[in-house]
This record gives C-alpha cells, structure tokens and sequence, in this order.
C-alpha cells in the first residue's frame, strides 16, 4: 500500500495504535474532519474497522467512536454557525475553508429543503461542513439537523467500519476501492436528491393546475 496520499498516510497512522489510544485518534480525526479540515473521514472510519479486525479495539467500539466523533464534529460546526453568525466566515482558520461561493451554494441548497439537504451533506465531503456551518448560521432547527445528520451517519458510519472489519485481509484491495466508493455515493445521493427535488416540482405544477 502506498503512502503518497494524504490518505494513506492518515490510515497508516492510525492503525499503528490500539485501545485508548486508537479510540482517542479516531475521535481525533473525525472531529477535525466535521470542522471542515482536508481530513479523509471515510478514511479513517474504515482505519477504525480495521482496527476491531485486527483485535486492536471492539467492533462496537470502532462503531460507536465513528459515531460519537462525526457527530460531535458536526453539530459543533452548525453551533459555531448558530451562535456566531455570518461573521464566522471572516475568521482566520475558517476564511479559506468557507468560501463565499461555497456558502452561497450550501445556503441556496437549505432554503429549498433543509431536511434533505442536511442528510445528503454527510455524503458530499466537498458541501458536508459549509452545510452544517451555514444551518447553525440559517437556524435550522436543531432537532431537524441533528435528526437528519444521525440518520444518514446510521448509513455512513457502519458502511466503512464493517466493510473494513469483514473484508480485512484484502485489506490493500479494499482500501484501495475505498478511496474511490466514497465519490461513487456522493453521486448516488446526488441524483436521488435530484429526483426527488423533480417529484417536488411535479407535485408543485399539478397542485397549481388543479387550483387553477
């Protein structure tokens, strides 16, 4: 397994420890990553289920942690936007992470449907904190953003951890199809988000011509 990436080098890090050391690295890793840091979460999710493979820590260990970590991170990043503001942008560690087009973008995407939007954040590493940044900042319910984020971590979470934990002896192959899964889901969520946008629309239309 190369070490030329980012990535790789973050997954061989972190399967060099165990117990409360992995567990603390995980939690680590994946709170940076909700804050927004060009840190790989499905990555390291899949370095946690690797870990339990390996006898390293539990596998409801490696759940839990994946779980505690990327939500934490995420809410902690919508209650920056929540208490703070718009000026949250014009801070120094969060001026070239949030650019104003990505903020635009996110803010446009919520005020269509904040529900949706929340939950197919957590499969757009590009849109995931601008998203929760810009809900705190929107004030989107915190029961709707937290609901709608756990829910799709239900999905995320065990998807890395277990494919990691079943399939870890090919762990180079899988490792491998892991870094690139990650954009194929992003896609998928995408267009089923698109859809149902369109039913949305269609739904809209017909309402409209009955009225009329």
């Amino acid at each position: 397994m190369g070490t030329d990436s980012f990535a790789d080098k973050i997954f061989a890090f972190v399967i060099g420890l165990s117990g409360f050391q992995a567990y603390g690295m995980i939690l680590a890793v994946l709170f940076a990553c909700g804050l927004g840091l060009p840190v790989p979460e499905d990555i390291t999710l899949f370095a946690a289920g690797f870990l339990a493979f390996k006898g390293r820590i539990s596998l409801t260990g490696a759940f839990l942690v994946g779980m505690l970590g990327v939500l934490v991170g995420d809410s902690f990043m919508y209650w920056i936007g929540r208490k703070f503001g718009r000026r949250v942008v014009t801070w120094p560690v969060f001026r070239r992470m949030f650019t104003p087009e990505r903020l635009e973008k996110a803010e446009k995407k919520i005020h269509k449907n904040a529900r949706i939007i929340c939950f197919t954040a957590r499969f757009a590493p590009g849109l995931r904190a601008p998203v929760y940044l810009t809900s705190g900042i929107l004030r989107v319910p915190f029961s709707v953003f937290f609901s709608m984020d756990f829910l799709a971590a239900l999905i995320s979470v065990p998807v890395w951890v277990y494919l990691a934990y079943f399939l870890g002896e090919k762990i180079e192959q899988i490792f491998e199809i892991a870094k690139t899964a990650k954009q194929w889901i992003a896609i998928v969520f995408v267009v089923l988000l698109l859809l149902f946008l369109i039913t949305r629309v269609k739904k809209w239309f017909y309402a409209r011509r009955v009225m009329d």
